[in-house]
């Protein structure tokens, strides 16, 4: 058994995994991981953000799955936002409680084998030594730049209200004395300190000091079906992570003669307009959700129409940054960790003189009183975050998971399909083109965008209804896929995706 990291960023991987050569095991190196990935590439996460995360424990037959997403503060009034459809992406209101240190917290106290305090000195060298600015983290600093450089935060990225150029080393003192604090302090103090306070005031008290100090990370079960012989494991609701076990169940029910385009891309298109009636915060309730049951699944795939693409109408109810990371270890611990600030570098409000921006995952509620994921305090809002991890007979098979937003169900459904079907190898699979369907919610067409396309199922497509558009190139967006796999002498492999070149596998045998 060997030893894996497979991140969105070489400096993510090379230095997280120096986490095995001191004793560390999988989970410690997914925290580095993401810890280091939050201050190269704050654009994708970073500690004003909230985590979500699978563990496979081979003692056990099924994974744990971490909750690590914040609610709306206690002072949230979506009577502030009327006349508005939806919540601005740079609103106080957007910010819920960063979950993402007391997932470390979490993570560590349950799994790890290091002390936080040897992690964060990883993160707290980087930040005084400095890294190289790369051109996804030079673009959103770019297009920002209004926003953000007048900002005690946003010290380190600017001069003369201007980002530094790519390329160019820069430093984050301000979070490095950020993370020394919580090195001295523990992790809790994120919650309970002048960092908290500086939070709090930084959204105009929406969140208040209880709301921060009472927050904590939940252990909860995680979402399941069988399909094709495999075990497919994610994240239940508030997040979407279902779409891609029920849109691959619904695949396989559907049972018809061959799986072209057309199949695929409807089974997903049915599925996915009833997403935003079905994916909120059940809370307790979550028995409730019945998003991968077949009963489900078999009302839904009566709609499927093999001829030509459909509308589906679903009546609501009454009543592009994130960051995928996995890693292995040589005695079988496996983890999924997604990550996210949401929309890029978030919220674009940072905190005081700490060194880093809240995200705006509050953004995912809607405005409709009348639904169950409307704002209101201590409701979680809907999440795009779906990782993944995949078992047979008990035993782990592979992790995958990918960055962006209301895309991953599509880009995971496309990678993981042809895998269990066994017509491919991850290999060649990540090479291959991609499609992404923008709005699929209900009383949509189907409006696609193909990275590539080969002229037959262009054709297939075209006749039966759909309207596609082609980039004629692989696209960053559509991605990036990470994925660890055993291969058949047993030993895991990283495979990483060929659309970003800052993404690194590190393997060590």
């Amino acid at each position: 058994m060997n030893n894996i990291i497979v991140s969105p960023h070489y400096l993510s991987t090379d230095i997280a995994s120096q986490i095995y050569n001191k004793g560390g095991n999988a989970v410690d190196a997914a925290i580095a991981t993401n810890l280091i990935q939050g201050i190269v590439a704050p654009e994708t996460c970073g500690i004003g953000g909230d985590l979500f995360a699978l563990v496979w424990d081979p003692s056990k037959n099924e994974p744990d799955f971490l909750d690590a997403s914040g609610y709306a503060g206690t002072f949230a009034n979506p009577d502030d936002l009327q006349n508005m459809e939806s919540i601005p992406l740079n609103h106080p209101l957007s910010v819920t409680v960063p979950g993402a240190v007391a997932g470390w917290i979490e993570l560590s106290k349950k799994y790890g084998n290091l002390k936080v305090q040897e992690i964060l000195d990883l993160g707290i060298d980087l930040c005084h030594e400095g890294f190289e600015i790369n051109e996804e983290l030079y673009n959103s600093l770019t297009i920002h730049k209004e926003e953000l450089s007048g900002q005690a935060s946003g010290y380190g990225f600017y001069r003369d209200n201007q980002p530094f150029e790519k390329g160019k080393v820069i430093r984050r003192p301000q979070l490095g004395k950020t993370l020394e604090q919580l090195k001295t302090n523990g992790l809790e103090y994120f919650y309970d300190s002048e960092i908290a306070k500086s939070i709090s005031s930084s959204v105009n008290g929406i969140l208040s000091l209880d709301d921060l100090r009472n927050y904590k990370a939940e252990w909860k079960k995680p979402l399941h079906t069988n399909i094709y012989g495999f075990d497919g494991w994610t994240s239940p609701p508030h997040t979407q992570g279902y779409l891609t076990l029920s849109t691959l169940k619904a695949i396989e029910m559907l049972d018809t003669e061959n799986d072209d385009i057309h199949k695929i891309i409807e089974t997903y298109r049915i599925l996915a307009a009833d997403r935003d009636n079905i994916t909120y915060d059940y809370g307790k309730n979550i028995k409730d959700f019945k998003g991968v049951d077949v009963d489900y699944l078999q009302e839904k795939i009566k709609l499927f129409n093999p001829n030509h693409s459909e509308k589906f109408d679903f009546p609501k109810p009454h009543g592009g940054g994130t960051a995928y990371m996995n890693t292995i270890d040589k005695d079988g611990l496996g983890v999924s960790l997604i990550q996210s600030n949401f929309h890029g570098i978030g919220s674009r409000i940072g905190v005081g003189s700490f060194g880093f921006f809240l995200h705006n995952r509050g953004c995912g509620f809607n405005l409709d009183s009348k639904h169950p994921n409307y704002l209101l305090p201590g409701r979680k809002p809907l999440h795009t975050l779906s990782p993944t991890i995949w078992s047979k007979n008990g035993n782990l098979e592979f992790i995958a998971g990918t960055r962006g937003g209301r895309y991953q169900p599509q880009l995971l459904i496309q990678t993981i399909l042809p895998y269990i079907q066994k017509s491919d190898s991850f290999e060649e699979i990540i090479k291959e083109p991609r499609w992404v369907i923008e709005n699929f919610s209900s009383e949509t067409t189907s409006k696609l965008r193909f990275e590539k396309i080969n002229n037959e199922d262009l054709e297939i497509l075209l006749k039966k209804g759909h309207e596609v558009e082609v980039e004629n190139k692989l696209n960053k967006a559509y991605g990036p896929i990470s994925i660890i796999y055993k291969k058949d002498d047993g030993n895991f492999e990283g495979v990483c995706d060929v659309r970003v070149g800052t993404e690194k596998v590190f393997n060590s045998f």
